[in-house]
């Protein structure tokens, strides 16, 4: 049996497990020396860069108290290398990630088995060879330590598919050039994501969603984190056989996903039947040299095979998709594709969102059917120029907004406020002399400062509240007595029952700490405040991609969700929005649709709110059930109502900025006030 292996920790590695900046490592090394107590000695020198025992740095942390991470010694598999295996990067990085995917596929741990348990172990689980049987093959003499390491990320990441997906950010720090080079922001990840799903819901059916492009699964693991737990689409990456390819169908493996191959040809066809939505990035990490010709010619492999039941998102260099080419093969395909009909909106978009090049700017297709009853020389794209846009949540939700609305007729669009896009003449653009997004409509700069900035807002807070006060439309509806009270008598359900006959999913909260949580982020927090202060509700956030590597198991909120607690004091509201981290000791309650027409969200929520004082079970509590006749008008009613209680908070905020705007403002002689329809009573 293989002796355990000795792991080794870099400086920038040894602050990384300590919690604390580099500087920090450097000043325990020189300041320490001669004490009690000094800094571990280097163990081993490569290319100039000390490496240090990991058992030993972790022992002298836990001893000496030094750092901020007191699971120091749990924590080594998440950040230290192994010594004695060969120094190919990759080729660990690919066995390792194996192995995890091993691990969660068998459902046991690896160490206690020899080399030939498992590979028989990864015989078993990937009989095709598909996956991860040909990387443990290739360390056959070193495999048993492999695992041993294996083991201990799992265990130090809680479980295998946080442990891959800690491999997976570490790309960088590993310098893993194949999947750094390629790798995008958060927020782009987010939104090729969002724009995914948002045209998947225009489609008759829940369609695939493909990715055609070399080995790239960031895009396909953020989709299903925008689709959510109770999502069942199916995911397809590439078949390719080289290492990208196989690492994107491990991951998609390790997190359980839906999935299927794509079966592409060595020139990048390939053929996609029925409801589907293709995203991809390019370059792609199995490809990580594609020229603008290449990039363009894979969208055009898309595209060819595409049908009216199809969409697609496209990002990549914006050099490819919008800037001037010279005259010459991409030139052509790119005026071939746009000339198709089927490019319906290019966006350009802001720097930073590629990590490795975070001055290159990159750019947006959004691919659909062509409009059919549209004559060629009068067809339109939609052009947006998002460059000086800082992408947070609010832009990239209402450019989702506007690349939906871009895939309507012309009626549609017409009738749709565009933030950012605009309708432009595809025969504009065909020339192709100048950028492609050249035509699109400016966005508006930033606010002049000091008092001119103050009175624009104030215009704008004035101009809102004056337009756009609560409209009433409860007026639509009537309350009226019942005459046969005896027949619709109040029925009542305990909610054990409506858990039993699968009306009613409970779902646990997540275990959030302090830590975790960012004074930004895509996903609001939902806990006890949020519970009990209604006002506290969106202030604690964290974003998508840190929950989904601290918490890979962890579910969000859809909407109609009943977040609750229990306790000393119950407490419940409705989640109308959906996409919410709810936070230990908070819990959720889903209603399954049509399994019981009775139920809404809304009562359930009241009737737990009811159970304030109730200390016995909480599965015990009753909930009322709606008399079917009753229920869509109910909701109507009180989505109403919610709408309008929305609607009076917004004008109660914007009162209160106003407030606050003008008396600053007064005060600080940068603005004043004037009666103007006092002024003009005196004129007249």
């Amino acid at each position: 049996m293989a002796k355990d292996p000795q792991l080794l920790l870099s400086l920038p590695d040894v602050a990384t497990l300590a919690k604390v900046k580099r500087p920090a490592v450097s000043m325990w090394r020189s300041r320490l020396q001669g004490t009690a107590h000094p800094f571990p000695a280097p163990v081993k020198t490569e290319a100039g860069q000390d490496f240090f025992d990991a058992h030993q740095v972790a022992g002298w942390l836990t001893t000496t108290g030094h750092g901020k991470n007191a699971d120091a010694l749990a924590d080594l598999g998440a950040f230290a290398v192994m010594a004695d295996l060969p120094q190919n990067k990759e080729s660990v990085f690919d066995a390792l990630t194996s192995l995890l995917t091993l691990r969660e596929l068998a459902g046991q741990p690896l160490a206690g088995c020899d080399a030939a348990d498992l590979l028989d172990m990864a015989d078993t689980e990937d009989p095709d060879d598909e996956l991860l049987y040909r990387e443990l093959e290739a360390f056959k003499p070193d495999v048993e330590s492999l695992a041993r390491c294996a083991d201990l990320l799992a265990d130090a990441a809680f479980n295998p598919a946080a442990a891959f997906e800690k491999l997976m950010a570490d790309r960088f720090r590993s310098n893993l050039r194949r999947h750094s080079a390629t790798a995008l922001t958060e927020t782009a990840t987010q939104l090729v994501a969002s724009v995914a799903v948002e045209l998947a819901s225009s489609l008759p059916e829940p369609p695939v969603f493909a990715d055609p492009s070399s080995g790239s699964s960031d895009l396909l693991l953020a989709l299903a984190h925008a689709l959510g737990d109770g999502s069942d689409a199916t995911l397809m990456a590439s078949s390719g056989g080289d290492e990208t390819a196989r690492l994107a169908r491990r991951r998609l493996r390790i997190h359980r996903f839906s999935q299927d191959q794509l079966d592409v040809a060595d020139s990048g066809e390939f053929v996609l039947h029925g409801p589907a939505v293709h995203l991809a990035h390019y370059p792609s990490p199995g490809a990580a040299g594609m020229g603008t010709l290449e990039i363009l010619t894979a969208i055009d492999h898309s595209v060819l095979q595409m049908d009216d039941q199809q969409r697609g998102v496209i990002i990549a260099p914006d050099a490819a998709l919008s800037g001037v080419l010279p005259q010459g093969a991409a030139r052509s395909i790119r005026s071939g594709l746009i000339r198709d009909g089927r490019v319906r909106a290019i966006v350009r978009l802001p720097k930073g969102l590629l990590k490795s090049k975070p001055r290159q700017i990159l750019a947006l297709w959004v691919l659909g059917p062509a409009h059919p009853d549209v004559p060629i020389p009068e067809r339109w794209v939609m052009l947006a120029d998002l460059t000086g846009e800082r992408m947070d949540s609010g832009v990239i939700q209402d450019l989702v907004t506007d690349l939906s609305a871009s895939m309507g007729a012309l009626e549609e669009i017409r009738a749709h406020s565009f933030r950012f896009a605009t309708r432009v003449p595809a025969r504009v653009i065909l020339p192709g002399d100048v950028p492609l997004t050249a035509a699109a409509r400016p966005v508006r700069g930033p606010a002049v400062p000091g008092g001119a900035e103050s009175a624009l807002k104030a215009d704008q807070l004035l101009e809102d509240l004056s337009s756009a006060g609560p409209v009433d439309t409860t007026n639509r509806y009537s309350v009226e007595p019942l005459l046969e009270r005896a027949e619709q008598r109040q029925r009542l359900q305990p909610l054990d029952t409506l858990l039993r006959q699968g009306a009613l999913r409970y779902i646990k909260g997540n275990r959030i700490s302090e830590d975790e949580l960012a004074d930004v982020g895509s996903l609001p927090v939902y806990g006890l405040p949020e519970l009990f202060e209604e006002q506290a509700r969106g202030t604690r956030r964290m974003g998508l991609a840190p929950f989904s590597a601290a918490h890979p198991d962890g579910r969000l909120t859809e909407p109609g969700d009943v977040v609750f607690c229990t306790g000393p004091q119950a407490a419940a509201f409705v989640d109308t929005e959906g996409t919410a981290v709810v936070a230990y000791p908070a819990r959720i309650l889903r209603i399954k649709a049509g399994a019981n027409p009775g139920l809404l969200p809304t009562m359930l929520a009241a009737d737990i709110n009811l159970q304030a004082a109730n200390r016995g079970p909480w599965r015990r509590w009753p909930a009322r059930l709606i008399p079917t006749n009753q229920g869509s008008s109910l909701a109507a009613f009180l989505s109403d109502l919610e709408q309008q209680r929305a609607q009076a908070h917004t004008r109660l905020k914007q009162l209160e900025e106003l407030t606050t705007l003008v008396l600053d403002g007064v005060a600080g002689g940068t603005l004043t006030v004037t009666n103007t329809y006092a002024a003009t009573e005196g004129n007249s």
